[in-house]
């Protein structure tokens, strides 16, 4: 399940009405930050709609985009878990519509409702494993192959199983850069060049990954064990 559908999808319809009724419904201006990076904060958030970016700040200032939240999405569950401050900002890219649960909400849903403690633990799984790909991408692809990586995560989130995907409004070169730890200038050379062999064209407010089998050939193959 991808983030679209996100924890909301997978949950009954008596557990999501029992998390509306301890929420309160908040409006997210496009550029807010939702949470901040290191500061203090128990509340859990859902995405009814909308879209975010979760990022971490280096101490010299560098970011690091790793995470898009979509409808559906839950963020800031790990400081309420632990109590510990937030281990990432989440700024809106767009305007949002968002549940925002208390602290003892959540410790109470996660506590009586089993559907709702499986469907956080799903979650929980499911963003160990895309950190983990991330690890393995870092350590052993270049950053045209990061690139390729993360052009393939968001085509898959943006129309999961098509041979095409458009993506709106299309993220930056700065953007991508900052997804795949590199710098703008080699996320440009490299648009360039997937766009040259028509895999990729930007226009029109869109960024058209046009052929996502061809992109996807661009991925080094597996070594053989």
């Amino acid at each position: 399940m991808n983030e679209e559908t996100g924890f909301l999808g997978r949950l009954a319809a008596e557990d999501l009405q029992a998390l509306k009724a301890r929420a309160r419904l908040r409006q997210v201006a496009r550029g807010e930050q939702i949470v901040t990076q290191d500061e203090p904060g128990l509340d859990v958030y859902f995405v009814q709609s909308g879209r975010a970016t979760a990022a971490i700040y280096t101490g010299a200032g560098k970011v690091v985009a790793y995470r898009d939240i979509g409808p559906g999405s839950i963020f800031g569950e790990i400081a309420a878990i632990d109590g510990a401050p937030r281990t990432a900002s989440v700024e809106a890219t767009e305007a949002m519509q968002v549940l925002v649960l208390p602290p003892a909400g959540f410790r109470e849903l996660a506590a009586t409702r089993p559907g709702f403690a499986w469907a956080l633990l799903e979650h929980l799984a499911g963003q160990m494993r895309r950190m983990t790909e991330r690890v393995f991408e870092y350590s052993t692809m270049l950053a045209r192959e990061r690139l390729v990586a993360e052009l393939l995560r968001l085509a898959e989130l943006a129309a999961p199983g098509a041979p095409r995907a458009e993506l709106r409004p299309p993220p930056s070169h700065f953007d991508l850069a900052s997804r795949i730890s590199t710098h703008r200038e080699a996320v440009s050379r490299e648009m360039s060049r997937l766009a040259s062999m028509g895999l990729v064209e930007r226009g029109d407010g869109r960024l058209l990954i046009a052929d996502v089998p061809g992109l996807r050939g661009q991925m080094p193959a597996p070594e053989d064990g």
